[in-house]
């Protein structure tokens, strides 16, 4: 009950009492009034009262009761910014069966079991509860429920680690060549063998055999055993790959409340949203990303659903876009293979795909812009987002040099470059271009048999060698270190075993062939030998070799220069005609080149090792033809 009320005087004028959180006064285009969500509306300020107030008599009395019982708390009113009403979910609009929402204001909300609440990215790219009434105080991180379209929220500290842990011993990875014999991944990520035993795919690490355990978890085990003994593992969501299980901890946050009776989570610090886009510096120069930083954070660390954040309530009519939920995003476009590609990309919005150094910048500074890929989800029109995947953990040039540990940097960017306008048939990518790349860099590293066609090999998109025009055909050579377009391939000699063999006696027989079969190697081509290596010294001297799984065979001449040109001159007959070719390069690579020839299969090289006066040794290959 509220208490009479109690008259004071004053001698002097009163100033005018300051708004309570009951006056109903508008101040800008809303009124502050108690449980109405401000999430989506324009902040509350003071500044927005008028400074006229009316005149008060003086010995005004001033009336002081108690706050009525009912009255919002100031949690209350600081859950109320962020909060939407569980029954007007229908004015927000829905992204698929993730358990977020956009509304018209295109901001993001969360269902978060106890309510629906504003949330935003941080730095890091993990959706919190942002404070707008508390800006300089962190709000929740949030983790999305496997399986259910909720959100929960997790305490700082209580974050399930994804560092790897300590590796037991009954942990067996089985062969590749075994595991490409089990089924296909099914729905759940299981595969089997012939004898229907279990295995599943763990991320990074690699195949495992698993059992069921007394509590109905898969767990590594081995043929030997009956019963699993190594690590307990979980499916990852929305993927066919498995992860180690993290041990249990006492999770609070599963059960924090934000009805402003108990205290809000702690979280890490937050950082710029959506809205706020990485520097991609204009003048950094393309070499600086040759040598940059290794963009491969642990995927399973990422949150897969910032795509969300992308989405568009209107349908925009310039360009491309799919629709996903209720919203629509923007796509890369499709380019000329529209038509037979199962698969588009969703465009960042703070970023669209262009040419090769812009791409590469993005990758190099802020790879979280580059577009992720969606498809239909099988028998229906409803599409699947693998956002904890990227296309591209590393710059296009990292890709390229870690699959061939061989090449120069500059060679490796302008492999790099030249893959990246073959795929995109432009100067400018599309997503016919970005299906391609990506299939192409897991050929390259050998994580597919499947290649595509004409982009096998980097030199297969060797351009065949340019020279004056003429009776001789003269090449010109370049510096190891130039950056132009593709030309030549250029070798580190130096990261080659051989590589002090050849110098001791460079112009010995034999040790020329050596070093370029120690380089090749390095770079994960097999290099065939005849069975006496001593034909090796016979001139000319000639390498055969391929890489596994492609069909192409490359038939590599090779020289000492002393210039920076070379001049390739007409064989007098066809090389396969030589009858001392098979001695030199052995039976089996003659009956391999015979066989590639037949299907015109041979790619026809000439290299060696340049020898400038004043410089340091360099290895080249070159295409003749």
């Amino acid at each position: 009950m509220a208490k009479p009320p109690k008259r004071t005087s004053n001698a002097h004028p009163a100033t005018p009492p300051r708004p309570s959180s009951g006056d109903n006064r508008v101040r800008g285009d809303h009124a502050a009034t108690v449980g109405r969500p401000l999430g989506d509306g324009a902040p509350v300020s003071d500044t927005d009262v008028s400074s006229t107030s009316p005149p008060i008599a003086p010995r005004q009395p001033v009336v002081v009761t108690d706050m009525p019982a009912n009255a919002t708390s100031a949690a209350d009113f600081a859950a109320n910014m962020i909060f939407w009403p569980r029954n007007q979910v229908d004015q927000l609009f829905k992204i698929d069966e993730t358990g977020l929402f956009m509304s018209h204001r295109q901001q993001l909300y969360a269902d978060i079991g106890e309510g629906i609440f504003l949330i935003r990215a941080n730095a890091k790219g993990d959706y919190q509860v942002p404070f707008p009434f508390a800006p300089d105080q962190p709000g929740p991180i949030l983790r999305k429920i496997p399986g259910q379209p909720q959100w929960r929220i997790v305490r700082e500290g209580l974050v399930p680690t994804v560092s790897a842990p300590t590796r037991l011993e009954t942990l067996e990875i089985i062969p590749r060549h075994l595991a490409d014999k089990l089924t296909k991944p099914d729905a759940n990520g299981i595969r089997y063998d012939k004898l229907k035993r279990t295995y599943v795919d763990l991320a990074e690490e690699g195949t495992v055999m698993v059992r069921k355990n007394a509590d109905g978890d898969y767990q590594t085990s081995s043929a030997s055993e009956l019963s699993p003994s190594g690590p307990v593992l979980e499916s990852i969501e929305g993927m066919t790959l498995w992860q180690r299980k993290a041990p249990r901890t006492r999770d609070s946050g599963d059960s924090a409340q934000m009805s402003g009776h108990q205290p809000l989570p702690e979280a890490e610090d937050s950082g710029p949203g959506p809205s706020k886009r990485p520097r991609l510096d204009d003048n950094v120069d393309a070499s600086d990303a040759v040598a940059g930083t290794h963009h491969n954070p642990a995927t399973l660390n990422r949150n897969p659903y910032l795509w969300a954040s992308w989405g568009k309530i209107t349908k925009p009519d310039s360009v491309e876009s799919v629709q996903i939920g209720q919203l629509h995003y923007h796509i890369v476009p499709k380019g000329p293979l529209a038509d037979r590609l199962p698969i588009v990309f969703l465009q960042h919005p703070e970023f669209a795909p262009s040419r090769f150094e812009v791409f590469e910048r993005m990758l190099h500074e802020a790879p979280s812009l580059q577009p992720v890929a969606t498809s239909h989800r099988a028998g229906t029109n409803t599409r699947t987002v693998d956002g904890a995947v990227r296309l591209f953990e590393k710059t296009l040039t990292r890709h390229v040099a870690d699959a061939y540990q061989g090449f120069t940097e500059p060679t490796a960017r302008a492999v790099a470059k030249r893959l990246f306008e073959l795929s995109s048939g432009s100067e400018d990518i599309n997503g016919g271009g970005l299906a391609s790349m990506t299939q192409t860099f897991r050929h390259w590293e050998g994580k597919s048999t499947i290649g595509v066609p004409g982009l096998g090999d980097p030199l297969d998109i060797l351009p065949v060698a340019s020279g004056s025009e003429g009776p001789r055909r003269i090449v010109p050579l370049h510096a190891p270190d130039s950056l132009v377009r593709l030309q030549q391939l250029n070798f580190k000699p130096e990261s080659a075993p051989a590589w002090p063999f050849y110098t001791e006696g460079p112009n010995e027989p034999g040790r020329l062939p050596l070093l370029l079969a120690s380089i090749l190697g390095h770079s994960n081509y097999k290099v065939y030998f005849p069975v006496n290596v001593d034909n090796l010294k016979a001139p000319p001297p000639t390498l055969v070799f391929k890489r596994p799984n492609h069909n192409k065979v490359y038939f590599l001449k090779l020289g000492r220069v002393e210039t920076d040109a070379i001049e390739i001159k007409q064989p007098h007959a066809p090389e396969l005609a030589d009858p001392l070719l098979r001695a030199r390069i052995g039976a089996e690579a003659h009956q391999l080149l015979l066989a590639a020839d037949a299907r015109a299969d041979v790619v026809w090289l000439i290299g060696g090792v340049q020898h400038l006066p004043g410089g340091s040794p360099t290895v080249f290959i070159i295409k003749e033809r």
